[in-house]
Parts: C-alpha cells; sequence; structure tokens
C-alpha cells in the first residue's frame, strides 16, 4: 500500500488551479497515549485522505474521509509518547487530481512510567481582540502536551463567530497540540438562562469538538497523561444555565465525580471548572457551587483547581472551607485573562494570596510529584509563579 500511495501522491503533487480548500483547522482534540482525533472543516462538501505515521514516515498509513465538509477523523493505535507526522490531502475541482493542504506534526502523550508532561491554561477568551491575539502569539511560542481552555471561547457562543474568536487566532497551537475545554457560560450563547437556549450546544459546539468518551460529552470528562487525570466539569447550572447538566449533590454529574475521584490511583488530580468555588472577582463566589464541591474536592484530596469565568489573574492560599489551611487546603487559580474586559477586585479575603488584573496565560510543568507553575502576561512578562511539591 506504500508504494502504491507514494506513487499516486508524488503524480498529484501539483495542485490544479481550483481546488478544494480548509475552512477551518486542522485541529487536534481527545488525544491520549494511544489515539488523537483530527478535526477540519472544507469549504465543500468533498472527501479529503488523511495519511499519517511515526515521524518522518508521514505516508505509513493512509485514511480516507467522506465526503462531507465537517470533518472527523479519530486516529487509533498511535505510539504512546511519539512524534507523528500527518498531511492531509484534498481534491481539486473538475480534476481526479489531489494536492497537500496541510502538513504537521503531533505527539502523543506518554504513560504512567514517564511521569513528565507540561501544558498550557487559560480562558475567557471570546471577544476577538487584540490583546487576545497578543496572547495567543505569545503562548504559540511554547511546545507544550496540551492545552487547557477554561471556557468563554466563543462571546455569542455560536459557530459563526468561532472562526474569528477561537479558531483563527490558536491555529497554529491547535494543529499540533491538542486543546481540552471546559463550557463557559457564554458558550450556552445568549439565551443559556431561559427556554430558548435548548438544543444551542447541540447546534453551535458539540457538532465542532471531540471530547473524551469518559463522562457526558461534550459537558463533562476526564483525562489522563502520564500520572495525573484531569477533571472537566460543567458547572453552568450554578449560573443560571438552564439546560447545563446539575453538579448539585444526587445529581448525575455529581455521582460521577465523586466515583471517579475515588477510583483512580494516578499522582495528580486536577479539576477545570469555568465558575470559580474562590475568587475575589467581579462574579465571585457561588455559594451552592462551594457547598456543593468543596467537600468533593477535599475528601478526595484534589491538588489543584483550575478556574475561568472572572476575567483577572488570581491565585490563592491552599484554603480549606473559606480559611487558609497549608495543611489540608486545596490551591485555586484564576485563569481568566485571555482576551475579554477586564475585571477589578471587589473584596479582600485572607486566602487570596496574589490578584492581578491582567491578560496572562499559564505554563505548568509536572515531573514525578513536582509542579511548576509560571504566568505570562500578552508581553512574554512573568506575573507569577507558584510551586507544589507531593
Amino acid at each position: 500500500m506504500r508504494i502504491f500511495l507514494a506513487a499516486a501522491l508524488l503524480a498529484l503533487a501539483c495542485a490544479p488551479v481550483r481546488a478544494a480548500r480548509l475552512e477551518r483547522g486542522p485541529y487536534l482534540e481527545n488525544m491520549a497515549k494511544n489515539m488523537v482525533t483530527v478535526r477540519f472543516r472544507v469549504d465543500t462538501a468533498t472527501p479529503a485522505w488523511l495519511s499519517f505515521g511515526a515521524a518522518p514516515d508521514c505516508e505509513r498509513f493512509l485514511t480516507t474521509v467522506p465526503a462531507v465538509k465537517e470533518q472527523r477523523v479519530p486516529l487509533f493505535g498511535l505510539a504512546p509518547d511519539t512524534t507523528h507526522c500527518y498531511r492531509l490531502y484534498l481534491p481539486a475541482d473538475e480534476s481526479t487530481g489531489v494536492y497537500k493542504a496541510f502538513e504537521g506534526k503531533f505527539t502523543t502523550f506518554r504513560d504512567e512510567d514517564k511521569p513528565w508532561f507540561s501544558f498550557l491554561a487559560f480562558g475567557d477568551s471570546a471577544p476577538g481582540s487584540p490583546e487576545q491575539l497578543q496572547l495567543a502569539a505569545q503562548m504559540d511560542k511554547f511546545s507544550p502536551d496540551f492545552v487547557l481552555h477554561l471556557g468563554d471561547m466563543v462571546e455569542s457562543g455560536l459557530d459563526a463567530d468561532a472562526d474569528a474568536q477561537y479558531f483563527r487566532p490558536y491555529a497554529g497551537l491547535q494543529a499540533r497540540v491538542p486543546f481540552f475545554q471546559a463550557l463557559g457560560n457564554h458558550d450556552y450563547g445568549p439565551d443559556a438562562k431561559t427556554p430558548d437556549g435548548r438544543g444551542f450546544i447541540k447546534a453551535n459546539y458539540a457538532p465542532f469538538h471531540s471530547v473524551p468518551l469518559t463522562g457526558l460529552p461534550p459537558h463533562y470528562y476526564f483525562f489522563d497523561v502520564a500520572n495525573a487525570r484531569f477533571f472537566v466539569l460543567d458547572t453552568n447550572a450554578f449560573f443560571g444555565a438552564k439546560f447545563a447538566p446539575g453538579l448539585e449533590p444526587g445529581s448525575k454529574q455529581y455521582k460521577w465525580l465523586d466515583y471517579f475521584l475515588g477510583k483512580t490511583d494516578k499522582t495528580w488530580k486536577f479539576v477545570v471548572v469555568h465558575e470559580p468555588l474562590y475568587s475575589t472577582g467581579a462574579h465571585g463566589i457561588i455559594e451552592e457551587e462551594v457547598k456543593a464541591l468543596e467537600p468533593l474536592f477535599l475528601r478526595h484530596k484534589v491538588d489543584l483547581v483550575f478556574q475561568g469565568h472572572d476575567h483577572d489573574y488570581e491565585r490563592t492560599l491552599p484554603v480549606k472551607e473559606g480559611i487558609p489551611d497549608e495543611a489540608g487546603g486545596i490551591v485555586y487559580v484564576t485563569l481568566g485573562g485571555g482576551g475579554g474586559t477586564l475585571y477589578i477586585q471587589r473584596r479582600n479575603e485572607d486566602w487570596s494570596e496574589k490578584f492581578l488584573p491582567t491578560y496572562h496565560f499559564a505554563v505548568l510543568e509536572v515531573k514525578e510529584k513536582a509542579l511548576n507553575m509560571a504566568v505570562y502576561n500578552k508581553d512574554g512578562g512573568l506575573l507569577d509563579t507558584l510551586e507544589v511539591r507531593k
């Protein structure tokens, strides 16, 4: 097959003048140690061909996808901790030829025998502002294993606005690094709190994103990398989103979270939410959320909680039941300065260690039982650091 494929692609290497073209992507999602999903959108419903293999053998395997505009191509059976290259071929109009529309690389996740990884984290990037683009340019300088987006990817929530506000700003990163997203209140659309919001996620978000099938996609799920497990939650019901899954005690999402937090034996447990449990920013604290989730996090010894929603940077001391507690508390980090209008601090709390109303993103590195976080602004300046040792 490889000989046939190489000969065919060599013969058709030059694209005719008119050809199908990429409108979105490719972008990577739903990565694990042995798989990844490649997604892209074409300007017209057309078949496409994706070749891939361990670099530099980009044409070891070939998969053909059907004639649709919105493409989702899961690649299974990949080797862990291996750099793969992939090539995307599209047809030329009024011709039997194909041309190479894209070529890129990605590296699969490591297994537990290699307990180190790095990732970027940020949220609330929705408006497509100049500051968002500056942050995106800074983030593109890094080579993380993956990226966490903490919600509010698109201000209107509409897929029609997603290219300008989400896909184009991070196109370089998304083609080589998988993104894992938490849904934010804006991602539920302008009618999130009314009956008119029914079906909004199904129409504007779910068809264009792939997440692990470990919970209720796309709302909540977990994923593993090396010696860590990340729990991505949908907390928007606490903010009034009518069709968000509940997270109060006894709810399906709560039972799922309780079960899998207790079941995992990973060294690190991280939780990702949009609405914060601890924040001194404009939105502040939702008491119902704190009462529901904090006891669960404490009982299962969660190491760190990543939050969005408030457009600022804030890091708490280890906190337990509203009181700083170095021995038994949890650190909550709000990373909501991804591009939206910034918020000021509304009150002072003993558990708030650092608050900055500035645009930012975080870079985190985990090596065995050590975590280091560095937070940067849109100019690449260092804003804050955090070290956690287990």
